[in-house]
């Protein structure tokens, strides 16, 4: 728990604004009292509990990052005959594979 003076900014979402400093008397004149407060995974304050959680990322997501980790090491060291290299790249596309099975089509087939 983080206790820190904050003001209510949002009843519905329980978001709040939150003194970072240690100007205590200036936050009690903004109307701020001592709360227990948390910061989310996108930067903004909340009451302690309300945080929202970072969303499980889209499997189009999770194809970029597996995609981002096909370097250009990982290519030369295959092409160089590197089982290493060359194990790594298949177990990527393969992820990528089941990932792709994931995501709906789009439109209809004509």
């Amino acid at each position: 728990m983080t206790k820190k003076y904050a003001i209510i900014t949002n009843q519905e979402t329980k978001t709040v604004d939150v003194g970072l400093g240690t100007d205590t008397e200036f936050y009690k004149s903004l109307g701020m009292t001592e709360m227990d407060v948390e910061q989310a995974y996108n930067g903004a304050w909340y009451i302690q509990g309300y945080a929202p959680q970072k969303p499980e990322p889209t499997p189009q997501e999770q194809i970029q990052s597996l995609e981002a980790q096909i370097t250009a090491r990982n290519i030369r060291g295959a092409l160089l005959g590197d089982q290493y290299a060359i194990d790594k790249i298949t177990e990527i596309e393969n992820l990528i594979a089941n990932l792709r099975e994931k995501i709906p089509v789009q439109g209809g087939e004509e």
